[in-house]
C-alpha cells in the first residue's frame, strides 16, 4: 500500500505499515476468546500473521499448538473442552470474560457489589462502538464488554486505518489512531491483567495461559507505541470528541 505523502517519512509512516499485521493479531485474538480453538483456523492465522509480517508476535503462540507432537485431534479435543469450561459454562473454573465483571460495582441493598454483568463498562464501550459506526452482528449473543468484542473492535479500526491511508483522509486517519489509543487505555489496558491472572489460576491448559500472556503483552506493547507517537491518553471510559 501507498503512503500518502504527509507519511512518506517518519514514525507514522513506519507504524502506519503496521496495520494489516496488527488488523490479523486482533482478529486472532478476538476469535481465540469467542470460540474453541480449532487447528485449522490457528493454522490460516499462522499464514496470514506470516503474510503481513506479523511473525515475532504471533508465532511464538501458534507454532507449539501447531506442532504435530503437540497438536492433532486429542490437542483440540482437549483445548475444546477447557474452552468450554473456562468461557462458556458457569462452574467452578468460570472465567466471565466482561469487563463489566473485572471493573465495575454497583450498590445492592445498600453494599456494593462487585461482578456483575452488564455494568458501566459494558454501557461505555456501546458509545465506542457507536462512534465507529460499527453495530453488533444481528443476533449476537454477547454483552458488547466481552473481550472478543472490544479486540473485534479494535481489529476494525485497524482496517479503517489502512482505508484512511489508501485514500488520504489523513484527518480521519489520526481520528482512528487516537480511537485506538485511547479505547486501549480506557478499556482493554484496564482489565486485561486480572483477567490473565484468573486464567492463570483456573486454567490447566498450556495454550490459555500463553493466549493470556500475549493478550497482555500486546495490547501492552500496541497501546505504549500509540502514546509515544500520539502522546499519552487521557484514559477515559467514553469518547470525549464524540461530539
Amino acid at each position: 500500500m501507498r503512503a500518502v505523502p504527509a507519511l512518506e517519512e517518519g514514525p507514522l509512516a513506519a507504524f502506519s505499515e503496521l496495520a494489516p499485521a496488527r488488523e490479523v493479531i486482533y482478529a486472532f485474538l478476538s476469535l481465540a476468546f469467542r470460540d474453541s480453538p480449532d487447528c485449522g483456523q490457528l493454522q490460516a492465522f499462522r499464514r496470514a500473521a506470516l503474510g503481513e509480517g506479523a511473525v515475532e508476535s504471533i508465532m511464538t503462540l501458534l507454532n507449539p499448538c501447531l506442532n504435530p507432537a503437540v497438536s492433532g485431534e486429542a490437542w483440540e479435543l482437549e483445548a475444546r473442552r477447557e474452552f468450554m469450561q473456562l468461557f462458556k459454562v458457569p462452574g467452578g473454573r468460570y472465567v466471565a470474560p466482561y469487563e463489566s465483571v473485572f471493573r465495575d460495582t454497583r450498590e445492592i441493598e445498600g453494599k456494593q457489589v462487585c461482578g456483575l454483568l452488564m455494568g458501566q463498562a459494558a454501557i461505555d464501550v456501546q458509545k465506542w462502538y457507536q462512534l465507529a459506526a460499527l453495530e453488533l452482528a444481528p443476533g449476537s449473543r454477547e454483552l458488547p464488554d466481552h473481550i472478543a468484542l472490544e479486540l473485534s473492535y479494535v481489529g476494525h479500526l485497524c482496517r479503517k486505518e489502512q482505508e484512511f491511508l489508501a485514500c488520504g483522509n489523513l484527518d480521519s486517519l489520526n481520528r482512528t489512531w487516537e480511537m485506538q489509543r485511547d479505547f486501549l487505555a480506557g478499556h482493554l489496558a484496564v482489565w486485561i491483567r486480572p483477567l490473565r491472572d484468573t486464567i492463570w489460576e483456573k486454567s490447566e491448559h498450556g495454550y490459555f495461559r500463553a493466549l493470556a500472556e500475549f493478550l497482555v503483552d500486546f495490547v501492552s506493547k500496541d497501546l505504549a507505541t500509540l502514546e509515544g507517537l500520539l502522546g499519552p491518553s487521557l484514559g477515559s471510559a467514553v469518547p470525549r470528541y464524540a461530539r
